[in-house]
């Protein structure tokens, strides 16, 4: 009987201590008991166990310090978390952390209880059973241990009815992750709706959302249904959730709380049962904080926080994603694989990746199809690739701004006195250049084209903030559509000092 699994139940109530011994003696199982951290800790010197079920709340001790302290000396015991519905956060942050699933109080389902309690026992199978639902769904993980730990909650979030909220820079991949939840769930036979709140005005996106009703507003000439009710049963994936006005956020908070909502328009209520997950680039804790975002909506979505590591503190999964790229991209064109040169994949190791996955797929499509032969090579990569090779080169003439005069007048206030301190630097640039002892022109317009891109990406930051990060509103300000604001934000805007 030396290989017999012993089980440990930690809980400072006996009633939940005897449930599961009964539930575990039943099966042949040896079963310790603790109702303090402190005899746990007592337990976990005298015997090695196969799987600790762990209360979050003690009376002298937190459920994530002794979920550590097992994980430090006896790393092969999977760790169940107990929990209530209001600490669910925490139970998401303990899975983080190592722990093999929760499971919330009052337990309902019984054969569910003893599913999972079995699978702790198989941990191997079970990390094969998700490794080839990542490959069915061409979800690409990587090595990056965080980004692990991360696809290792969200699948077992994704049993449980919760929001959850996804945050990450642009490119990311949060939709790609929100899919993944939302494929092993147990809605995964019902559609995946996804919708972008930064793409409408508030009264479009209003509509959008909940729908409306015949001749409620100019134009409205039949009832619509929202996404909300077209999402019913389903899942509803809310992009650019920091983009929502005050007005729909309220809704929105009624709809997470009641399920109910009103048509624009309408006075019958509706209601709608969808699992809600919820993502943006912009950091909502801190929005909350300057009064940008209601403080309740916040906690009615960030029962389940997921944050997705941007690219660049993931350099040794560049390669592996490349590769993906390049074959999924090969096959989707139905072309032979071609195959990087080293001197490519030095560079594109180096770069900083602002649009981080967005951009990499891209840069690989791209790639393909400017190289004619079976090796792609430096000369087939982007310009703001190959300029890292200007970078390492030696920089023997430090200079601000181009050579070619820019005219503000007529366009904004200061326009004159900027004309002409332009055209006095003009001067004195030129006055400067000495042609015969060489001129670094290559790197003179790297240096212009980095200048501009700066001032670019910081007239467009400047507007994002003046209208509360609300993208549309910045847009509009400036002149251009919110697809061509936000193709200059994935170049880099966030990472701007």
């Amino acid at each position: 009987m030396a290989d017999q699994p012993i089980f440990l139940i930690v809980d400072d109530e006996q009633e939940v201590c005897n449930f599961f011994g009964y539930l575990l003696k039943q099966k042949g199982y040896r079963v310790e008991t603790a109702n303090t951290g402190a005899e746990a800790f007592g337990k976990l010197k005298e015997y090695t166990f196969s799987t600790a079920l762990v209360d979050l709340k003690l009376p002298d001790a937190n459920g994530l310090d002794i979920l550590r302290e097992i994980k430090q000396v006896q790393p092969r015991c999977e760790v169940i978390i107990i929990t209530g519905y209001s600490t669910v956060k925490s139970a998401v942050e303990a899975i983080q952390l190592g722990a093999f699933d929760y499971v919330e109080k009052p337990f309902v389902d019984i054969n569910e209880m003893e599913e999972l309690l079995e699978r702790s026992l198989d941990v191997k199978t079970e990390a094969e059973k998700i490794s080839l639902a990542q490959k069915d769904l061409g979800f690409v993980i990587g090595k990056n241990q965080k980004m692990i730990r991360l696809v290792s909650a969200a699948q077992k979030i994704a049993k449980k009815n919760i929001t959850v909220l996804i945050q990450g820079e642009t490119g990311t991949g949060k939709e790609v992750l929100a899919r993944y939840i939302h494929s092993a769930s147990h809605r995964c036979d019902r559609p995946f709706l996804a919708f972008n709140c930064g793409a409408f005005t508030e009264t479009l996106l209003e509509s959008e959302l909940f729908g409306h009703e015949k001749g409620s507003f100019t134009g409205a000439t039949h009832k619509k249904k929202g996404i909300f009710e077209q999402a019913n049963k389903a899942t509803l994936f809310l992009d650019e959730i920091d983009s929502a006005s005050p007005a729909i956020q309220i809704k929105l908070l009624r709809v997470l709380e009641t399920g109910e909502f009103l048509r624009v328009g309408g006075e019958e209520m509706c209601k709608a049962d969808v699992r809600i997950i919820t993502a943006t680039n912009a950091n909502l804790a801190a929005k909350v904080a300057e009064g940008k975002f209601r403080e309740d909506l916040f906690y009615r979505l960030d029962v389940a926080s997921l944050s997705i590591p941007p690219l660049r503190e993931r350099p040794d999964d560049i390669e592996l994603f490349i590769r993906y790229f390049l074959e999924k991209e090969s096959a989707a064109k139905d072309i032979p694989i071609k195959q990087l040169s080293e001197e490519a994949l030095r560079l594109m190791k180096k770069h900083s990746w602002p649009g981080n996955i967005r951009e990499l797929s891209n840069t690989v499509a791209q790639a393909l199809l400017l190289c004619k032969g079976k090796v792609i090579d430096i000369e087939d990569l982007p310009d703001r690739i190959r300029k890292e090779i200007a970078a390492e080169k030696p920089v023997e003439t430090e200079t601000e701004v181009g050579d070619e005069k820019l005219f503000f007048s007529g366009t904004f206030k200061e326009g004159e006195r900027l004309d002409e301190l332009l055209t006095q630097f003009d001067q004195a640039l030129l006055e400067s250049i000495t042609f015969r002892d060489g001129f670094p022109f290559e790197t003179f317009n790297n240096t212009l084209s980095a200048w501009k891109d700066r001032m670019v990406a910081q007239i467009i930051e400047s507007a994002i903030e003046d209208t509360y990060g609300n993208q549309a509103k910045a847009a509009n300000l400036l002149g251009i559509t919110p697809r061509a604001l936000r193709y200059h934000l994935q170049k880099g805007i966030k990472d701007l000092k």
